[in-house]
């Protein structure tokens, strides 16, 4: 049985860069995040890892989209939300005995005029 994608087409975008924390003594190891929002509610968190630091998993969670990655990723996800007319964030689950909420977390356009 196949297993349903969630999509959400995304209408807007907040982007949030963070400061070193130094004396606070937190780690954190997302040091870039964007806020993705469809039909007015937030509907994904992209992160990406700062530098030295290794992302966790995807997930999806409360009907939100967990999309991680490396630091080196972030440049082509602001590149689609500027410059691409319909953007999508998905969700696909992939059924893994091992892992039971796995599933990867993407991003797609729509279709180009060539």
């Amino acid at each position: 049985m196949a297993m349903a994608i969630t999509s959400f087409k995304i209408e807007s975008y907040c982007v949030q860069l963070y400061a070193i924390d130094r004396k606070g003594g937190r780690t954190r190891w997302g040091d870039k995040t964007i806020l993705l929002y469809s039909g007015g509610r937030e509907v994904a968190q992209a992160v990406f890892a700062g530098e030295g630091f290794s992302p966790p998993e995807p997930y999806f969670s409360a009907g939100k989209i967990y999309y991680f990655a490396q630091a080196s990723m972030y440049g082509a996800v602001i590149d689609l939300l500027r410059n691409e007319k319909t953007v999508h964030i998905a969700w696909k689950p992939i059924s893994d005995p091992k892992e039971p909420r796995d599933g990867d977390a993407y991003f797609y356009t729509g279709e180009e005029q060539t």
